[in-house]
């Protein structure tokens, strides 16, 4: 069983060295630094949430998504035929992104994340996979579409896009990427489409790893266990959900279990989650779960979001019997 993080770890903070994202963007606002600079402290900030969550445990890692603003900022900036519209609220949360407008076809060169992704690389000793967002969730968030006639349609060439930015990150040297897609346990009626989406992005030839959150994935969580990616992700903490009791649906690919509530800022004790993941492990075989945060940490404050990486790393070794 391994220990791994989902989407963004938090920014900012108030200990030593945690405004100097902040002080960049406003001292970049001000025309005293340029991109360069810029990209110099985003590149810091994302070595030290590295040495985080190296030092938290947690034995599968990503970037931090320190340069992303929202889910969506990477691609709406980086892609040919998009740009950033109107301020929404992002489902049921208590944050803002800006929603994407489709101007004309999509199209990338596919290195969108690679920089990061190989900086990530360089500066980790653990195991480091990427994150794109999901079609799904990208298409049913879009403000205005310019380019296709229907849902079905811009879905796709997401799809066809996100697997090119795949293919670069694979040519990079990422083996595992997640695909954040919260829309699919929002909108459960649209799980076919979503299963066709995931050919495409299946076609980019490395390991995909499909992380739903926000939601129960009660509906269709049989469903999940025939679309082609190696790991499904299930929030199991923080909704009720029947999702524990019919992990035996995935024969053959690994679980990615969300035991810690990333979202609320009360801290879980160790036996609450090691409970999670010894109820999981009746069906799972350990070499086919892993353990995580809900979703990305960045919704807590960071102190809270470390505590909570303790908390993670202890029980899951705690549910195997391994000394804290």
């Amino acid at each position: 069983m391994k220990t791994t993080v989902i989407g963004a770890f938090p920014k900012i903070s108030d200990e030593p060295g945690g405004q100097e994202l902040r002080r960049a963007f406003h001292r970049l606002d001000r025309g005293e630094i340029d991109a360069g600079a810029l990209d110099a402290v985003v590149e810091q900030v994302t070595r030290s949430a590295i040495a985080e969550l190296e030092a938290a445990g947690i034995d599968v890692i990503n970037d931090g998504q320190i340069r992303w603003d929202d889910a969506f900022s990477p691609f709406a900036r980086s892609w040919e035929g998009v740009s950033r519209g109107p301020l929404e609220r992002f489902y049921d949360n208590n944050t803002y992104f800006r929603q994407p407008v489709i101007e004309g076809p999509i199209r990338t060169g596919g290195r969108t994340l690679v920089h990061d992704y190989e900086v990530a690389r360089a500066t980790a000793s653990r195991p480091v996979k990427a994150a794109v967002c999901g079609p799904l969730t990208f298409a049913t968030l879009t403000a205005e579409d310019r380019a296709y006639g229907s849902l079905e349609e811009r879905t796709l060439a997401v799809a066809d896009v996100l697997a090119d930015e795949i293919r670069g990150l694979g040519a990079a040297g990422a083996t595992l990427v997640d695909v954040e897609e919260p829309a699919l346990v929002a909108l459960p009626q649209h799980v076919e489409l979503a299963r066709e989406a995931y050919l495409r992005l299946a076609s980019a030839g490395v390991d995909l790893a499909l992380q739903t959150y926000f939601f129960p994935a009660d509906r269709i969580l049989e469903f999940l266990a025939s679309f082609p990616v190696a790991q499904v992700g299930i929030d199991v903490r923080s909704r009720d959900t029947t999702a524990l009791r019919r992990l035996d649906a995935f024969r053959d690919k690994t679980l990615v279990l969300g035991v810690v509530d990333a979202r609320n800022t009360r801290l879980e004790s160790k036996a609450e989650v090691a409970a999670l993941i010894e109820q999981a492990l009746k069906l799972v075989p350990a070499e086919r779960l892993w353990v995580a945060p809900t979703t990305g940490l960045e919704y807590l404050p960071h102190d809270v979001a470390s505590k909570k990486l303790a908390v993670l790393v202890e029980a899951s070794r705690a549910a195997v019997g391994v000394p804290a």
